[in-house]
């Protein structure tokens, strides 16, 4: 059984951008006809170059969470992709879905970023 202590370490609520990152970047394709699989690579590619970057910054984080914040935009890219096909929504709603997922993905990072500067341990990693 996975306890919260272990579970803490794997997601945190800097998990919910992450999350979020791949969700934009397959609105991103969609909305400009990109092509899908080249975007992926994109995104994973972002993933990893975002950690590295974390880490040149010394901001510590559990292995588990690294692979986590890793691996999450990859599982909400296909995701949103096949969500998106399935909907077949026109280029207006398309566009619109874009840019609440950019909101929702720019507030949740100002809203942890601000959290982190004031202290917050849940925000510290």
């Amino acid at each position: 059984m996975v306890q919260w202590t272990h579970m803490k370490t794997l997601l945190d609520f800097w998990s919910i951008p992450h999350f979020l990152s791949g969700a934009v970047a397959a609105l991103f394709a969609a909305v400009f006809a990109l092509p899908v699989l080249p975007m992926f690579f994109l995104t994973f590619a972002f993933a990893v170059f975002w950690e590295l970057l974390e880490m040149r910054f010394r901001l510590r984080e559990a292995s588990w969470n690294v692979a986590s914040d890793i691996a999450l935009p990859l599982i909400s890219f296909p995701m949103t992709v096949l969500l998106i096909g399935a909907a077949a929504p026109d280029a207006e709603h398309l566009s619109g879905l874009f840019l609440v997922v950019l909101v929702l993905y720019v507030y949740t990072n100002v809203a942890a970023w601000h959290a982190r500067l004031d202290g917050d341990p849940d925000f510290m990693s």
